[in-house]
């Protein structure tokens, strides 16, 4: 799924959205399950290279290499296009007021890699009104060419609605509902230090096709109320995830089991921001803070041991039944 079918998605959306002018509160939960379903999505090895580059994941070997596997959030690339897809058809528009993300859990099962073939479901798993419009659960499921499930993720975002709210976006927008609580018995250790331009979004939407105006330009973020562009949720996961890899997971990315993230505030681009990492209770969690620490963008657990990969399927354990 290419930038273009992003784009095409977008527009589909936006049509669509005009529909609800007028409207008085954010649109009703749906009345009906909502899928949508992608068969012969074929992996592209240049675009996981761009991908790597845009999230600082080139540096880890096992990315590298004709054996090389695919990072578990890859799967952002196509997830990103089918939540398009599938909030046009839902029974009522979406407002315009722009969707952004609130929290991800990713569960990789089986690593893919470079070329392979898979199949993409997203479905809406629920919906509900909240202050500042609706909040959407989207649950992905991605299955390679044999059929078997490789992983799984749940997404929650919100549909902001057109109606302003008292506060600006960066207090109301990012307003997680629990996956990822803050742990005030973690002793943060700093892991990296990432400074991020101003075009960042653009990078990342080159490489993952994800063309949302909030993340491209001042412009276009601030015609959705940002007064910068912010970075993509789906980006700052994935920088987490592999600086995880290299520094708890000895370069393993298979030891990666399970990431849970909350979107606390906006990541407005310009930024120099740091990630942190601790242990509690068996648990990793890590923040991504700003560079004096005292804001906080996102935060969330991993599983903290390092958990040795199938020798012969390069696959992990499930960490749930049934998956």
């Amino acid at each position: 799924m290419s930038g273009i079918d992003h784009l095409r998605a977008m527009a589909r959306l936006a049509v669509r959205g005009m529909r609800a002018r007028g409207a008085d509160a954010a649109s009703p939960a749906p009345r009906r399950r909502v899928a949508v379903e992608k068969s012969g999505v074929r992996v592209d090895g240049a675009r996981v290279l761009r991908y790597l580059a845009a999230t600082d994941g080139g540096g880890i070997e096992a990315f590298r290499g004709p054996d090389a596997i695919v990072p578990a959030l890859f799967g952002a690339t196509w997830a990103a296009t089918g939540a398009l897809e599938l909030l046009a058809l839902l029974d009522a528009p979406l407002p315009l007021g722009g969707v952004v993300h609130l929290e991800e859990e990713v569960l990789p099962i089986r690593p893919l890699r470079a070329g392979d073939t898979v199949r993409f479901r997203l479905e809406l798993d629920g919906a509900e009104p909240v202050r500042g419009g609706t909040r959407l659960t989207l649950v992905s499921r991605t299955w390679n060419a044999a059929g078997v499930l490789c992983s799984q993720s749940t997404s929650v975002m919100l549909a902001r609605s057109r109606r302003p709210e008292p506060r600006a976006p960066s207090e109301t927008m990012h307003r997680g509902k629990g996956a990822a609580p803050s742990e005030p018995h973690v002793q943060w250790g700093e892991i990296a230090r990432w400074t991020l331009p101003g075009g960042e979004g653009r990078r990342y939407a080159r490489a993952s096709g994800d063309y949302n105006p909030i993340h491209l330009w001042g412009l276009t973020a601030r015609a959705f109320g940002f007064r910068r562009p912010i970075l993509h949720g789906y980006a700052t996961a994935a920088r987490v995830s592999h600086a995880l890899i290299r520094r708890h997971f000895g370069g393993d990315p298979c030891a990666l089991r399970r990431l849970r993230i909350a979107f606390r505030a906006p990541l407005l681009l310009p930024a120099r921001v740091r990630l942190l990492t601790g242990e509690h209770d068996g648990h990793g969690h890590f923040r991504v803070v700003d560079e004096a620490g005292d804001r906080v963008y996102a935060e969330g657990s991993f599983n903290a041991t390092h958990a040795p990969r199938d020798e012969r399927t390069g696959s992990l354990p499930s960490t749930r039944d049934g998956t």
